[in-house]
């Protein structure tokens, strides 16, 4: 058991709790809101739960005790968190009004389209990261309790 795999086990749950609040809304604390907070809570919400819900449930339910991640597990399971935390401050949002195009970058100096276009783009990469990542640790769950059966097998 490795420390790193067994924190990052125990903090799964609070931690994919909170980037699913984060990813919908996070973008609030930086006075980036409009309908983006609807889309997201229709479209990505849903997703993400389902999504940790079936990581989070192979993880604690892996053999040997005590539960741990393995590194390479608890690497993708944070490269995962890391990308999630950049979508969500990230994320551009829009509104009704002209003038109404916020993010995260546009709050802190000022609006101008390549800015807002930045802000999509990290947004983007980081949303493509969080799926490789994710993909990455469901993937080495799934290897890691087919080697497990067949450790007990023979």
């Amino acid at each position: 058991m490795n420390a790193l795999g067994r924190q990052t086990l125990l903090w799964m749950i609070p931690i994919n709790l909170l980037l699913v609040v984060w990813v919908w809304i996070g973008r609030i604390v930086f006075g980036v809101g409009g309908w983006f907070i609807l889309i997201l809570l229709v479209s990505a919400v849903p997703v993400l739960l389902v999504a940790f819900l079936v990581t989070t449930l192979l993880a604690y339910t892996q053999h040997g005790r005590p539960r741990s991640l393995t590194r390479f597990q608890a690497a993708a399971q944070l490269a995962t968190w890391l990308a999630l935390f950049v979508f969500g401050a990230f994320m551009p949002d829009f509104g009704d009004t002209e003038d109404s195009q916020l993010s995260l970058l546009t709050q802190v100096f000022g609006y101008s389209d390549s800015l807002f276009d930045l802000s999509f783009t990290i947004a983007l990469v980081a949303g493509g990261a969080a799926v490789v990542a994710y993909g990455v640790l469901l993937g080495s769950l799934v290897v890691g309790r087919r080697d497990a059966r067949a450790t007990m097998e023979t």
